[in-house]
């Protein structure tokens, strides 16, 4: 084996683990945890109006382990380019109740999830 196979065995090697490190970041990222960017107001007092980075786990919606009082991250209705994040109140069958437009009424509306 020549200089030319020495080298050729390094870029093979290399391009490998790099191929398998990209697999396992793919992988984990796709059915595993994921980061999500925060900022805002919507969820004081558990996390704060300054920006910051959740881990979120994927597992426990593919087992329906999700339940009231969970933390979700799903895709904007406004922008599906962005994610929201919010706190899970109903389950499938709940009914909840809600104030329209808190700052003008009182009116209240009731929907079943």
């Amino acid at each position: 084996m020549g200089q030319f196979g020495v080298y050729a065995k390094e870029v093979w090697d290399n391009t490998s683990l790099a191929a398998k490190i990209f697999c396992f970041l793919h992988v984990t990222a796709e059915y595993f945890v994921d980061y999500a960017i925060t900022f805002g107001p919507s969820m004081l007092p558990t996390i704060g109006v300054e920006d910051g980075v959740l881990l979120t786990e994927k597992i426990s919606t593919r087992f329906g382990r999700v339940g009231r009082g969970d933390i979700v991250v799903v895709r904007s209705l406004d922008n599906p380019e962005k994610f929201t994040t919010k706190r899970l109140i109903g389950l499938e069958g709940d009914s909840i109740t809600y104030v329209v437009d808190p700052k003008t009424s009182d009116e209240c509306k009731t929907t079943v999830v």
